[in-house]
């Protein structure tokens, strides 16, 4: 009987998806946490030629340097706020910082049944939810400079 209850209990929590709530150019996004790799202070970034869609900079952490995702140009904003952060989002290829707003992200558990179809169409996302009163686009950040 009690590891019935118990059974039940961990498929209920299965049901939960973890997203980290930011903000770029004033705008809420999300993101798996699976999804990311770290949150940091921007620093500065080096402009490269490339032929990928808003990779244009470098940034350096140590001895790595890592490409830059311009999210906040992809949404056609500016990123907000004179101490702004790093998001390192997890690739395939390896990691990807995107600059974002200096609003500390937060973390939230969401149910999956809460999770709707994102109808906008000015980013590629993988569903949306409501926070208070706007809807939240969930991106997914491993997709972010695929071809």
């Amino acid at each position: 009987m009690l590891r019935g209850a118990v059974g039940r209990q961990r498929q209920a929590s299965s049901r939960r998806c973890h997203l980290l709530v930011f903000s770029v150019g004033g705008r809420k996004l999300a993101a798996k946490t699976e999804e990311v790799g770290g949150i940091s202070a921007w620093t500065t970034s080096i402009s490269v030629p490339s032929c990928t869609p808003f990779v244009s900079s470098v940034i350096r952490r140590g001895q790595s340097i890592f490409p830059v995702y311009d999210l906040a140009g992809m949404l056609n904003v500016r990123v907000k706020g004179s101490q702004r952060l790093c998001l390192m989002a997890k690739q395939p290829a390896g990691a990807m910082a995107i600059c974002i707003d200096e609003e500390m992200p937060v973390l939230h558990s969401l149910d999956i049944a809460k999770i709707q179809t994102y109808r906008g169409q000015d980013l590629d996302a993988a569903g949306c939810f409501a926070d208070e009163f706007e809807e939240v686009p969930i991106i997914s950040l491993s997709r972010l400079g695929a071809a």
